[in-house]
């Protein structure tokens, strides 16, 4: 057997390369995992167009489903076998920080993009090499067909399954989501199946039509009306009980709390590029007492959950999936991803 493999490496700005390295070995106490798919996050389009900045060579990838091809010696071959199907997660959580400890793997101390993760000898996620070297901690086992192209999904669903979490949704509450991009449409999702009425604020009339599709039909189009008074309108003037804003711009977390209603939430969701500060009122936050929570990536817990409602067919991922393209065109799925149009791009490692 080969002690090389392939991985597709970021050499650079608009640059990405599938060269050989050297396959991982697992630990007494870690498995080996060959991954099967991975899908491209916004994160490594926003690497390949340079906004995200990191050292290059770097390998990207942390949306990752694969199958077990070796058990380390430790590890009990009742629980982990050969041939398990898995997902991979939170490969970058230390475990031992005060985060990872108190249940917060997503907000790791020791976090790093530089740290060498999965036993590889080039820093990054990983998601992009054939093989990953995991710890038991960082595996999740696959319990039904759950297709490879679907498990990719179990990380992005995890993240929004941690923002729904940050808040207790009630029957019938009104939730607005800006933006219906796949992790718009993950919250919008998750918000139903809370039993709330879900509104949704897009400027793309072919992803308002999907979302039409899915069964929101109370849709806003800020381009062509006020968001802020459509909202109100739609709420009897009271504004929304809670608003997910999943879009990374400044403008649009000034205007989410605008939409809010007394004792209103909103969740910032998003990451900011470029993190422009925000202007609030004070005064309007004191008088109609509203939350501004923070949501950022998830936890093993909320991997378990995502991973669960996937097997368990409870949503159904299979329609965000805009493409499948083979690990030798990963660029040109990279490429196809930064398109506003898509929702995921699933790189196929077979």
């Amino acid at each position: 057997m080969s002690d090389m493999c392939k991985a597709a490496v970021f050499t650079g700005v608009g640059k990405i390369e599938i060269i050989d390295i050297k396959k991982p070995v697992p630990k007494s106490n870690e498995v080996l995992v060959k991954l099967k798919a991975c899908a491209i996050c916004t994160w490594e389009q926003r690497v390949y167009q340079g906004i995200n900045k990191v050292d290059f060579p770097f390998i990207g990838g942390h949306e990752e489903s694969g199958v077990i091809t070796a058990i380390g010696e430790d590890i009990d071959p009742k629980l982990w076998k050969v041939g398990d199907r898995v997902v991979v997660g939170l490969m970058t959580s230390c475990g031992v920080c005060h985060n990872c400890r108190i249940g917060e793997e997503g907000c790791c101390t020791n976090f790093n993009y530089e740290n060498r993760i999965g036993g590889l000898d080039i820093k990054g996620m990983g998601g992009f090499s054939e093989y990953l070297a995991v710890p038991l901690s960082k595996i999740f086992k696959i319990e039904s067909d759950l297709s490879d192209e679907e498990a990719a999904l179990v990380e992005p669903l995890s993240c929004v399954v941690h923002s729904v979490n940050m808040v207790d949704i009630k029957f019938s509450d009104s939730v607005v989501v800006v933006g219906a991009g796949i992790m718009g449409v993950f919250h919008a999702m998750l918000a139903r199946l809370k039993g709330a009425r879900v509104i949704i604020v897009e400027p793309n009339d072919q992803r308002l039509d999907f979302m039409r599709k899915l069964g929101f039909n109370e849709c806003i189009n800020p381009s062509k009306q006020n968001a802020i008074e459509a909202v109100k309108s739609l709420t009897n003037q009271e504004g929304a009980n809670i608003v997910f804003n999943t879009v990374g711009v400044s403008k649009l977390a000034e205007e989410s709390v605008e939409m809010s209603a007394l004792y209103g939430k909103v969740i910032l969701y998003s990451s900011y590029h470029p993190d422009t500060p925000i202007s609030l009122s004070p005064n309007r936050l004191h008088r109609r007492m509203t939350e501004v929570i923070g949501s950022a990536n998830s936890n093993t817990t909320d991997f378990i959950t995502a991973l669960n409602i996937l097997d368990h067919k409870i949503i159904d991922v299979k329609q965000l999936i805009s493409k499948v393209v083979p690990f030798k065109d990963i660029e040109y799925g990279i490429k196809e991803g930064i398109s506003p149009l898509t929702y995921r791009v699933v790189v196929k490692f077979d």
